[in-house]
């Protein structure tokens, strides 16, 4: 008689998703630790240098809230070993999903295939590998973060404002919102803000809003979002407030997440009913921020989009409703029951 225990095939998916939601839960979202100029990065690979994007960037978030890790550098036990390093014993790892495709053989990728449902698997490489926070290995250099100038970080996020091409209007009172029928963006004044880091977090996500119409990403969760406290709404919000917080990283810009919480309630539903949404999130926001950053490099909207559809780039190597018109930012209200312009 075989009396030996069945193996349950793991679901890292749902597990990242669990995380997710469980922080969520709290009122503290993975994305939501304040942090000064320059002082928050994405999580990293030293080796390659490049950023881990989508899910992956999340979970590495989520493992480094829960586990107090203040270093963004995060590799294989392999290629710590490689370079002379050690994992010091008895240390856990953290999981992230490894995605090749058939056009792209030999190369490797830090980042996931967030939309690929496990029916499509086939056609690719997939594999789930461990990784080691630099907190978690000895030998490792010290970690130095650049330090930028806050004339530097202001001249950044506004290059990412001007050179979009959005029509940004300082004329609302206390609301923040992307008018999807005019495709224009509608702020208070700057005086408004108490900082320059609430400004331009309220500014990036309106403007991340603004790469969903038709004519640049086209997205879905924007272009059927129909009022306030559906599912698409609350999807589209998610991935607004990622980019936001993507490209407050990137150029270095101070974030407070009590500026970025109200949101979260609303988001939790379309995470319990399907652990593909955040991966799908991360991936849309990522490409929102990409666009907002090839558009920062002086590209024509056509030039750009050319450039972050280009189907031989893989996710790391690309640059990081009918009736209701408005998507207001959950950022900037401090009520949010407060009703949707119509």
């Amino acid at each position: 008689m075989n009396s030996r225990i069945p193996l349950v095939k793991r679901d890292l998916r749902q597990e990242i998703t669990d995380d997710i939601i469980a922080a969520l839960e709290k009122g503290v979202a993975p994305w939501q630790k304040p942090w000064q100029a320059g002082a928050f990065e994405m999580p990293l690979n030293p080796t390659s240098g490049k950023p881990y994007r989508g899910g992956n960037a999340l979970q590495l978030m989520v493992a480094g809230m829960r586990n107090g890790f203040e270093d963004p550098r995060w590799i294989t036990y392999r290629q710590a070993q490689e370079n002379g390093w050690q994992v010091r014993r008895g240390e856990k790892g953290t999981q992230i999903e490894f995605w090749q495709f058939p056009s792209n053989q030999g190369e490797d990728h830090e980042g996931s295939r967030d939309d690929t449902p496990e029916s499509s698997r086939d056609r690719f490489i997939y594999r789930v590998y461990t990784v080691f926070n630099s907190s978690q290995i000895e030998g490792i250099p010290t970690h130095t973060p650049g330090v930028r100038q806050e004339w530097e970080i202001i001249h950044d996020a506004e290059a990412i404002l001007q050179n979009s091409g959005a029509r940004i209007s300082h004329d609302q009172q206390d609301r923040a919102f992307y008018h999807w029928l005019t495709d224009t963006i509608h702020l208070p004044p700057r005086a408004a803000f108490d900082s320059a880091g609430t400004y331009y977090g309220t500014a990036l996500h309106e403007t991340a809003h603004w790469t969903g119409a038709p004519g640049r990403l086209n997205r879905e969760t924007l272009n059927e979002s129909y009022r306030f406290g559906d599912v698409e709404y609350a999807k589209e919000e998610l991935r607004a407030e990622l980019a936001s917080v993507f490209l407050m990283a990137e150029r270095g810009i101070p974030h407070n997440p009590d500026d970025h919480a109200a949101y979260l309630g609303s988001s939790l539903k379309s995470l319990l009913d399907d652990k593909h949404e955040i991966f799908r999130a991360a991936r849309d926001a990522h490409k929102a921020a990409d666009l907002l950053i090839v558009l920062e490099h002086h590209k024509s909207l056509d030039q750009a989009l050319a450039h972050i559809n280009k189907p031989q780039c893989s996710i790391e190597q690309q640059p990081i409703g009918a009736e209701t018109p408005v998507i207001p930012s959950m950022a900037w209200k401090e009520n949010p029951s407060m009703e949707m312009e119509l």
